[in-house]
């Protein structure tokens, strides 16, 4: 075999591997539609305040929510947004302090395996079912200079927590903050939905050497998430076995279309935590 003849060979070896590597695992070419990147709002706090909990709570401890007016400016022209979350607390002490904000929804998850009754088991889990596959979380956070740190703990489809960290609250106004989600969090499986959502269970905040013991005072708005709602299709895709098998196909496709949807965001564009 002479030298051209095997450069051919090795070249035409070269763009197949490229264009099987673009096909992705159900046997479909990857288009466009394939970086479907959208930001996505998942709680405004309109009707709803979130649970709160101080560690310690009393007596060294107090903290308190409620839904107040204003938002934004960033976020004043959604004519639905009108209101916040607000926050305050305050310690007795300096230490090891924290507060926890946690959703009142309520998700209904299977656990992958079977009860007593040979039937398979669920759970019920406070938090936020986030749709797509999550690029990043954010937030507005509305602060008055306190030197506390804030982190968001997400659970997997496998149960397991991790968290996100957004940094320092150490600042005065509005501030958007932003935690990338890690590519080692799983958020798919190797069948059909491949997606399996992760779920936003809490915002902690907490104390640093430097926090003191006066009241604080926190206000949130716009929590979002940047995430890619792209669906497979292959032929077939429309059959169903029973109610359940449509149900877990259309499931995240519908979240997903009942959230709003700002515009499309590209790759990369997601700000990096702002400190102080």
């Amino acid at each position: 075999m002479n030298k051209k003849v095997l450069l051919i060979l090795l070249v035409y070896g070269f763009i197949s591997s490229i264009i099987f590597a673009e096909r992705n695992k159900f046997g479909q070419e990857v288009d466009i539609d394939a970086l479907e990147v959208s930001s996505k709002t998942v709680e405004s706090w309109e009707t709803d305040e979130w649970e709160v909990k101080a560690s310690p709570s009393l007596p060294i401890g107090k903290a308190e929510v409620k839904l107040v007016d204003g938002v934004p400016k960033n976020l004043s022209d959604d004519q639905n947004n009108k209101k916040s979350l607000g926050l305050k607390f305050s310690f007795a002490y300096q230490g090891y302090n924290s507060v926890t904000l946690t959703p009142k929804n309520t998700i209904r998850r299977y656990l992958g395996q079977l009860d007593e009754k040979n039937e398979r088991a669920f759970v019920d889990i406070q938090g936020i079912s986030l749709p797509g596959k999550v690029r990043a979380v954010g937030v507005y956070v509305l602060g008055r200079g306190n030197d506390y740190n804030m982190e968001a703990w997400v659970e997997d489809w496998r149960g397991d927590t991790h968290l996100l960290k957004f940094g320092s609250l150490n600042f005065i106004g509005w501030r958007p903050l932003i935690a990338k989600i890690p590519v080692s969090i799983p958020q798919d499986i190797e069948s059909f939905p491949p997606n399996k959502n992760l779920v936003l269970k809490k915002f902690v905040i907490r104390s640093t050497p430097n926090s003191g013991k006066e009241d604080v005072y926190l206000f949130f708005d716009g929590l979002k998430v940047l995430s890619d709602s792209y669906q497979v299709q292959f032929g077939g895709d429309e059959i169903n076995f029973d109610e359940e098998d449509r149900q877990n196909k259309e499931k995240a496709k519908d979240y997903g279309q009942s959230l709003k949807s700002e515009k499309p965001q590209k790759q990369n564009s997601a700000p990096k935590n702002q400190k102080k």
